[in-house]
């Protein structure tokens, strides 16, 4: 009781706090990122204070779960969406289950011209709607820097999601990645294809080649023996779906993510080009539930394949109905921003169903 209460409470204060930033850091002129990188910044100094502790939350003990060999001991994990190690290690702290980095690529990019990220109200709610483009500070950046003693001590599982513009740039990310991977003394590491981000400005998505995501997915498990997880579009037609699980099912221990955010229009969501450098970006949050929970359905009654739920999750309703239809694991993104303190009320909640 004591500990649903101090999770009320920091969700209370959190969410007045990141109101009031936001409407005096990224209101004129309107840029959210503005107010992210205040955000992270701040964190980033709590989290390197024992106050951080202040935000622990014992994960219960009856509400973990497997991916193949991989243990979870929560369903809730951090989709791939960043790679800040603060933000990262408070989401581990209030009772993330596990978490996925943000996509990498070969080489360094800065991504897609600011304002690239804003928040919207849709569908009855806040959401994203982001035009990144995917910045990174490349590959050799990441496998010198990614074995972060701060996340490996929570000993959870930890996906790396690897991207690229050709199959040629996917393996040569893998491999890099992988020649660490394979050394390390830490074995919960499992790989993410993001094939099917859809902000990019050359618009490539390996979803569309099923010949060439087998050839890749057949590379990748001769090099290793980690989960693989195939991240794919909320916008996937049902027969795009369908041969991708079809090329899953064929190579051993792979999973699905349903899915990623979802294209729409600038315009559609009153932005501009003064406040949104790109023509459309990806949506997240509450507005994709429905999308989710019907491609989760959708699958796991045709296919025998882990599932990941990932797309307007926020909160316990939304989990349980992700994992009745057919779930194993459930990402989330949004709603970390939004409320990181809605998961320990999660898991209590989860406990309390089981």
């Amino acid at each position: 009781m004591l500990n649903k209460i101090r999770a009320q409470i920091l969700s209370l204060n959190f969410k007045i706090i990141r109101r009031s930033v936001i409407s005096i850091f990224a209101s004129w002129p309107k840029d959210l990122e503005r107010a992210i990188i205040l955000g992270d910044s701040l964190n980033h100094i709590l989290m390197s204070t024992p106050l951080r502790y202040f935000f622990k939350f014992k994960i219960p003990k009856n509400i973990g779960t497997k991916l193949y060999d991989l243990s979870f001991p929560s369903p809730l994990i951090a989709a791939s969406f960043k790679d800040d190690v603060s933000s990262l290690v408070q989401w581990q702290l209030v009772g993330l289950g596990g978490m996925t980095y943000k996509t990498v690529l070969k080489t360094p990019s800065d991504g897609n011209n600011r304002p690239r990220i804003q928040e919207i109200k849709y569908d009855g709610g806040y959401g994203l709607i982001n035009s990144l483009g995917l910045p990174t500070k490349g590959v050799q950046y990441f496998v010198d820097s990614f074995q972060n003693p701060k996340l490996l001590s929570f000993n959870r599982p930890i996906g790396i999601s690897v991207g690229g513009n050709s199959i040629d740039e996917y393996l040569d990310v893998f491999n890099q990645v992988n020649s660490k991977v394979s050394q390390s003394i830490f074995d919960r590491f499992f790989y993410e294809l993001n094939i099917s981000c859809p902000n990019t400005d050359d618009g490539k998505c390996l979803s569309d080649d099923k010949e060439g995501l087998k050839a890749l997915l057949i590379e990748m498990r001769n090099s290793c023996s980690n989960v693989i997880v195939v991240k794919v579009s909320p916008d996937s037609s049902k027969q795009n779906m369908f041969e991708i699980c079809e090329t899953l099912a064929s190579v051993d221990k792979c999973a699905i993510n349903l899915g990623n955010t979802k294209y729409i229009t600038a315009t559609s969501v009153g932005l501009n080009k003064s406040t949104f450098s790109k023509d459309g970006g990806g949506l997240s949050g509450i507005g994709l539930l429905n999308t989710t929970l019907k491609n989760v359905e959708l699958i796991s009654s045709n296919f025998d394949l882990p599932i990941i739920a990932t797309g307007g999750i926020s909160c316990y309703n939304d989990v349980s109905l992700a994992l009745k239809k057919g779930a194993t694991l459930v990402g989330m993104a949004s709603q970390l921003v939004i409320d990181p303190f809605q998961i320990p009320l999660i898991n209590s909640k989860l406990s309390d169903e089981n």
